[in-house]
């Protein structure tokens, strides 16, 4: 690691730069991306400070994460609620691969991530062939054990021979991003192997919190289908699981078949809600007919896997129906509070923000609700819906009351409810942390779901709902634009 503190000036920055620049290069990366982006962050907190109260001095962090260089820059100035723009154009073009931005109560922190040479290594497909679904079964004996790093290349040769090169979450094409997951202990994973040490079944997690993992990666080489070998993965990993003292699973079913969404309802998972046109295109070999017109939709759903605790909820009106819908299909020990009419909070929110270039979406993650809610969330969607944004999602902390009265406008903005995630964070007396409201900004709100399959009820009538009011909310902008476009008629005879 390098770390580095320089004044806020030009000599300052242009050492900062220099040094990433040279850091990346010795470790076989592009520098001249590295040197152009952390000047580009220098200048951008220079500009923020300004009155001259505060302490005019930029610290740098540079360290190899994996098959990442990532690069933090702190600052003292006026608080950030994103990424500059100059930043997320940057990341549109592939100069960077992510990028987050936040203030944590002593400074601003930037944090941007470059792929090394080995993060751009993708699956060697020489001799792999898209497996077809009419294929000969196979009876070859497997055997079941936990994932190791030394598995990340037969993975992906799994998901190529599945999926060609249609699958939904594309660093599963990256074997060495899935080695570095596996080694920091982000990913942990099942796998049936067969003599050879070809994969012929995955089933895996990865946090996505200090409480909650996000189970999936579920595929099954077409060959050794209906083997029930799917189902015991399944049941290793959710051992594992509760062995390392997991709160929450979440997992995500896709709606081009109902098999996921049946493992989940028989595991006794609740169907919290749907991420509408969240990943691009797919095409799922003997599933769909090619790669899909339309981005890709999933459903959601969350099981608890150890007892919850107690907890009362601040809902906005806008989403209290749906959250009601999860709530009355669960035992969970939530109560919806009414919303106070002049709730307490600071002037500022804190949140943070993501974006990624290769899926085109964002999220952003609000950890204290202040009276500037609405703007702060306002200005940082605009931002990324000027760097290609299609979808953004935002993660609400529902335990804080403050979040009933101030988050009631956010309709306004274009999101709509994507899920009620209870305890993602481990609760804390003071109310952060706990329970999260996940909303979504979709660029295209029409989502056609006349192709998807639920499993039952259930799932459809969750999914439905949250189409439902992503249509409605989307509507009210095309309404709004029209309404703006009809006064202009009306005056343009007064010009």
């Amino acid at each position: 690691m390098i770390t580095l503190t320089a004044s806020a000036d030009e000599i300052g920055i242009t050492v900062m730069s220099s040094t990433a620049r040279a850091a990346m290069a010795a470790n076989g990366g592009e520098g001249d991306g590295v040197g152009l982006m952390v000047r580009y962050l220098g200048i951008n907190a220079r500009e923020r400070l300004h009155g001259g109260e505060e302490d005019a001095t930029l610290t740098m962090h540079a360290e190899v994460c994996g098959t990442e260089f990532v690069v933090t820059v702190r600052d003292l100035g006026v608080p950030v609620t994103g990424a500059p723009d100059g930043v997320l154009s940057l990341l549109e073009i592939g100069v960077a691969t992510a990028a987050d931005a936040r203030s944590d109560g002593a400074s601003n922190v930037t944090e941007v991530r470059f792929g090394l040479p080995a993060h751009h290594r993708m699956v060697d497909t020489h001799g792999l062939q898209v497996v077809s679904e009419a294929c000969e079964p196979s009876a070859e004996v497997v055997m079941f054990r936990p994932m190791v790093p030394g598995d990340a290349a037969a993975l992906t040769r799994i998901i190529y021979r599945c999926y060609g090169w249609s699958y939904s979450h594309a660093d599963f094409y990256y074997p060495e991003r899935i080695a570095a997951e596996l080694e920091s202990g982000e990913r942990i994973g099942e796998v049936a192997v067969t003599s050879e040490g070809e994969i012929a079944a995955h089933w895996g997690a990865v946090y996505l919190s200090a409480s909650v993992v996000k189970t999936g990666g579920t595929v099954t080489d077409p060959r050794f289908r209906r083997r029930g070998i799917a189902g015991e993965l399944g049941v290793r990993l959710l051992a594992r699981l509760e062995e390392i003292g997991v709160i929450g699973r979440v997992r995500d079913p896709v709606m081009t078949h109902a098999a996921t969404q049946e493992i989940a309802l028989r595991e006794g998972a609740t169907i919290i809600g749907a991420y509408l046109n969240v990943t691009h295109p797919i095409q799922q070999v003997g599933i769909t007919d090619g790669v899909g017109a339309a981005r890709g939709s999933l459903s959601v759903a969350y099981s608890a896997l150890r007892p919850l605790t107690p907890a009362r909820v601040w809902i906005p009106s806008p989403y209290e129906s749906m959250v009601r819908m999860v709530l009355e299909t669960s035992d969970w020990p939530r109560e919806l509070a009414p919303p106070g009419r002049s709730p307490a909070c600071p002037d500022r929110s804190v949140l943070s923000t993501s974006f990624v270039s290769t899926n085109n979406s964002g999220q952003i993650v609000v950890t204290v609700v202040g009276a500037d809610l609405v703007d702060a969330i306002d200005l940082t969607l605009h931002q990324m819906r000027r760097s290609g944004a299609e979808y953004v999602q935002v993660r609400l902390p529902a335990n804080q009351p403050a979040l009933g009265t101030l988050a009631a406008g956010l309709v306004e903005l274009g999101l709509s409810f994507a899920a009620f995630i209870p305890e993602f964070e481990p609760p804390t007396e003071d109310g952060l942390g706990g329970d999260a409201l996940v909303t979504q900004w979709l660029a295209d709100s029409d989502v056609d779901a006349s192709g998807w399959v639920f499993a039952d009820d259930r799932v459809k009538n969750m999914v439905l709902a949250v189409i439902d009011q992503a249509r409605e909310v989307g509507s009210r902008g095309q309404s709004l634009q029209r309404r703006a476009a009809r006064r202009a008629q009306l005056f343009a005879v007064l010009d």
